[in-house]
């Protein structure tokens, strides 16, 4: 009896698309249905629903699951909303959940997908890694239309701090925009707030320091400090330039390497020198808003003179 295999061509197109194959793409490289149930029947393949087969020892990923939960939908449904966050690497959008924007009902025949059904034009789709998806300006209204008020900030603000221009969302959102929707509206709210800024937040980490501390009175963002000859010294995360104060969001990430506490080390010094405080905030310390606060107005106050800091990650 011959040894049946997959044809190179058709596993290679497989394996490029995280081990996954919809019959009619099988078709388009001359396999007929009756070649499928073959090569299902001795193990080439597993079908895991209807027309949407796996490359058996392909990675159990995310990333899989997904590209078969797209084309499970016959190929009209796209990876939307948390999902297509994940794609584009939105902050809080990690990998994890299945969701599907279908631009009319179907039904998906595989556990653990959350579909939403609304329109859909082809401007609003394109690919990340083979996976069809909402663009990054379509998944930033739809994640604020399902997301709390802080996440769609999170969102907006990666986007601002990725893409720099606006003008792209902007058309965006004047595009969806109906009565009543709730994404786009607050899209929208979010657009003007930051015409009024001016500046994006630089990590994840700031956008939550200022849902605490960003209705402190002259509170601004990114703002830059330069000593009395006029040379540029360091710029900050937030500020009171009337009060010199300045305050930056302080994460392990980027901070508790031996050099990058010797850079900072010297940049804190530097800002010192010129009559500036400074106030470092590790993510550790938001869990605790309240007495974030009150830290925070203690220096506004005068009480408190913080030094660089040991931190207590």
């Amino acid at each position: 009896m011959p040894t049946i295999t997959l044809p190179g061509a058709v596993g290679e197109f497989a394996a490029s698309r995280h081990g996954v194959l919809s019959k009619r793409q099988a078709a388009s490289f001359g396999l007929k249905p009756s070649d499928l149930r073959e090569l299902v029947l001795h193990r080439v393949l597993q079908e895991v629903a209807p027309g949407v087969f796996l490359l058996p020892d392909s990675e159990p990923t995310w990333k899989r699951e997904m590209m078969s939960a797209t084309l499970c939908s016959r190929e009209i449904g796209v990876a939307g909303y948390e999902s297509a966050g994940a794609l584009h690497v939105v902050d809080g959008c990690p990998p994890g959940p299945v969701v599907l924007a279908l631009p009319a009902p179907r039904r998906i025949l595989m556990d653990g997908v959350r579909t939403h059904v609304g329109p859909l034009e082809d401007i609003d789709v394109t690919e990340v890694e083979h996976i069809r998806c909402t663009t990054v300006e379509r998944t930033i209204c739809d994640i604020a239309s399902v997301s709390t008020d802080f996440m769609a900030k999170m969102a907006f603000e990666w986007y601002w701090r990725t893409r720099q221009n606006l003008s792209s969302l902007q058309h965006t959102v004047d595009r969806l925009h109906r009565p009543g929707q709730s994404g786009t509206k607050i899209i929208q709210e979010l657009l003007v707030e930051a015409r009024l800024k001016g500046k994006p937040t630089e990590s994840a980490l700031e956008v939550r320091l200022e849902a605490i501390i960003g209705d402190i009175e002259g509170l601004v963002r990114q703002h830059e400090i330069f000593d009395s000859s006029g040379r540029f010294v360091g710029r900050v995360d937030f500020a009171i330039p009337q009060l010199r104060i300045g305050i930056e969001a302080h994460s392990k990430q980027h901070h508790s390497s031996p050099e990058a506490h010797q850079r900072d080390r010297k940049r804190h010094d530097d800002i010192v020198a010129t009559d500036w405080r400074v106030r470092y905030i590790t993510s550790k310390e938001m869990d605790d808003p309240c007495r974030l606060r009150n830290g925070v107005q203690r220096m506004i106050n005068g009480l408190e003179n913080p030094g660089f800091p040991t931190i207590p990650w």
